[in-house]
């Protein structure tokens, strides 16, 4: 397994590695099963020992009928803060103040303290500070940071908690940070990409403020709407990214990781010629060279009211509210286009987790705070506050005030039944793929070559 070399293909909302832009809304999703089954197998293969192991679940005390663990002294009376690690300050105040809240009869004096810390580096951080014994008590990571975490220490098992949040939350979300009977993570929000569109300016060039269901359609609409000299696109897509790829490459027959093992990302598949060839076709739909297909060029120019189509995610929902509302349109989310005649298209799926370290002093208060992010009370700070879904399930979702009377929140659950989940893989898949599109997409070479070139990339990185 290569912990090491993994990389958080989530983190960055425009898909750079690192970047910790604010997040608006996200959604729920499924993953296929042969992909959980890896992700599975992966965090099985996580090493053992560690403060996480030395800690048991067992020796704290559950209070039956409360649902909960029994918080410690020191925590419950003040005496020391729990401890937390967030990426933003407006989540941190909002899942506080709710949590404070939730427990001001019983807990009046608790006390919490928070630091902002990005979740692509909180695992890595936590494995060096929780050792030297100033690391946070709960912080908040992707799930497929969770093995790593597991290898170095940094996730303790929930315990009492696991039979908790399988009973809130799909059996999809609960399996890919769990180890046989146990997790070792609170599934949080999830996200994916979808297809936005302008209703706006589809009902003055169709007629109809109907999005297309497939790429022939669109490709039909950019014959006439289309205008290089003036920068004019009927759609707008990230092209340099084998993350924002793959749902064409999907529609178009290919499975990644067809057997869920991280030895065989499926390169060599003959199905990926074709798929190759057919993403190369689009770029008669949007001609502009990979490099230069930035998020500014995508997601500023969708906000200006001028592009019917882009393919983005929910973090990009922030800015489209302004600019609906500066520009006089308005927009729909809904699911991906699929190739005509193809299957539906699946999207690599995001899903942020808070995490217990398995250096802290105060297991019980940890592990309450934890799951507390999601309760009923907790996933609805959280929503509130963000805008972002909640990994529940669909009848507890609905309860989140807010959720209902959301105008995009149908879209995105209806793309999540197509996503997935996929396992913690290597850095190198990522930059091995990226670079397959790449070369097909700027016509640097024909889909045999790319993905010729991408099997011995991968073979001989994989070897290292």
């Amino acid at each position: 397994m290569h912990v090491a070399t993994l990389m958080q293909t989530f983190t960055d909302r425009r898909g750079r590695p690192g970047g910790t832009p604010q997040l608006r809304r996200g959604q729920v999703m499924r993953r296929r099963g042969a992909i959980a089954a890896a992700a599975a197998a992966v965090l099985g293969m996580a090493g053992c020992g560690g403060p996480a192991e030395e800690e048991q679940a067992s020796e704290l005390e559950w209070d039956d009928e409360a649902g909960q663990y029994v918080i410690e002294e020191a925590v419950a009376s003040g005496e020391v803060p729990l401890k937390v690690w967030f990426e933003e300050d407006y989540l941190a105040e909002a899942v506080i103040a709710a949590f404070k809240e939730e427990f001001k009869d019983e807990y009046p004096d608790i006390r919490i303290e928070y630091e902002l810390v990005a979740k692509n580096d909180a695992v890595e951080k936590m494995s060096l500070a929780g050792e030297a014994g100033n690391g946070a008590d709960v912080y908040m990571s992707f799930y497929d940071q969770v093995a790593r975490a597991i290898d170095d220490g940094t996730a303790a098992p929930l315990g009492e908690y696991t039979g908790v949040l399988q009973d809130r939350m799909s059996e999809a979300f609960t399996s890919v940070v769990s180890v046989e009977d146990q997790m070792y993570a609170v599934p949080v929000t999830t996200e994916s990409l979808a297809l936005i569109y302008n209703t706006t300016l589809l009902q003055e060039l169709t007629g109809a403020p109907d999005p297309a269901t497939t790429w022939e359609e669109i490709r039909s609409l950019a014959a006439d709407y289309n205008d290089p000299s003036t920068n004019r696109w009927t759609l707008r897509m990230s092209t340099a990214e084998i993350y924002r790829a793959y749902p064409i490459l999907s529609s178009a027959g290919w499975k990644v990781y067809p057997d869920g093992n991280v030895d065989d990302p499926g390169f060599d598949d003959a199905a990926l010629t074709g798929a190759l060839d057919y993403y190369a076709g689009l770029r008669e739909i949007y001609d502009v060279p990979s490099a230069d297909s930035t998020w500014e060029t995508i997601e500023e120019a969708f906000a200006k009211g001028e592009t019917p189509y882009v393919i983005t995610g929910p973090w990009a929902f922030s800015l489209f509210d302004t600019g609906a509302a500066e520009n006089g349109f308005e927009y729909g989310v809904t699911t991906l286009p699929t190739v005509d005649g193809g299957a539906p298209a699946g999207a690599f799926a995001g899903m942020h987790v808070a995490v217990v370290s398995g250096y802290s002093e105060h297991p019980a208060a940890a592990r309450v705070f934890a799951n507390f992010m999601a309760s009923d009370a907790g996933a609805a700070a959280v929503y509130g506050a963000t805008g972002q879904i909640p990994a529940v399930n669909g009848d507890l979702l609905a309860g989140i005030e807010g959720i209902e009377d959301d105008p995009h929140v149908a879209g995105i659950v209806a793309q999540s039944a197509n996503a997935e989940l996929i396992p913690q893989v290597p850095q190198y898949f990522w930059e091995t793929g990226n670079t397959m599109v790449i070369d097909v997409w700027d016509g640097l070479s024909d889909a045999a070559a790319a993905q010729e070139k991408a099997v011995a990339t991968y073979s001989e990185l994989h070897g290292l």
